[in-house]
């Protein structure tokens, strides 16, 4: 009897750590420190650091949303989102005057970020000052942003002044359509854009047309 019962208990306390054991592998931690880990994506954004950048963000969760509606923004693994982007534009983030982590995995910063437009020669072009390149913009954003467990972004949620993303979008929009990467039907041609569009200088684009700004 002592025996059968050892060898019930031994089989009970096999099977309770068994399940401790699953129970802790399964459990997993939140991120340690949210804000850290979004201000130091910013840093690689700002430094434009493809990889380091990409690697920020949850490439199969993220969304990006600006004043409540969803911006279609896909941020790839790859890095060639940032890769189209730093052609584009140089961001970088002149005042953040309030950070703070906001429960498990969220952050919240408020901050103004400053947008310059190419100058056209990251597309083989002759550098311009002329608009739409080589222009500057100003948002001023608040934004509450979510990562995930390993403290990559998985939610951006900003809101800010619609007409000071707007005149950046059709900026970028611009720029865009001068260099004949959008579609006819999504420009509005005029006689310059003809010009460079035609350019022999002007090198061809590899960025995706499924890459939002």
């Amino acid at each position: 009897m002592y025996v059968f019962l050892r060898k019930v208990n031994s089989g009970v306390l096999s099977a309770t750590v068994t399940i401790l054991f699953f129970l802790t592998i399964q459990v997993k931690a939140a991120c340690e420190n949210p804000l850290q880990s979004i201000l130091d994506t910013l840093d690689c954004v700002v430094a434009e650091n493809v990889t380091c950048a990409s690697s920020g963000y949850n490439a199969d969760e993220f969304v990006k949303i600006h004043n409540g509606v969803d911006t279609n923004t896909t941020i790839d693994s790859s890095g060639s989102y940032w890769a189209g982007a730093f052609s584009l534009i140089d961001i970088s983030f002149p005042s953040i005057d309030f950070q703070i982590n906001f429960g498990e995995n969220q952050a919240s910063i408020r901050y103004i970020e400053k947008v310059v437009m190419t100058d056209g020669s990251d597309f083989g072009l002759p550098s311009s000052t002329e608009y739409p390149f080589s222009q500057t913009y100003y948002q001023h954003e608040y934004a509450l942003v979510t990562v995930d467990d390993d403290c990559k972004m998985t939610k951006w949620d900003q809101y800010g002044d619609n007409a000071e993303q707007d005149v950046v979008n059709k900026a970028a929009n611009d720029i865009l359509c001068l260099i004949g990467f959008l579609p006819a039907e999504a420009c509005v041609k005029s006689d310059e854009s003809e010009k460079i569009t035609k350019s022999p200088k002007q090198k061809k684009s590899s960025w995706s047309r499924k890459r939002k700004i």
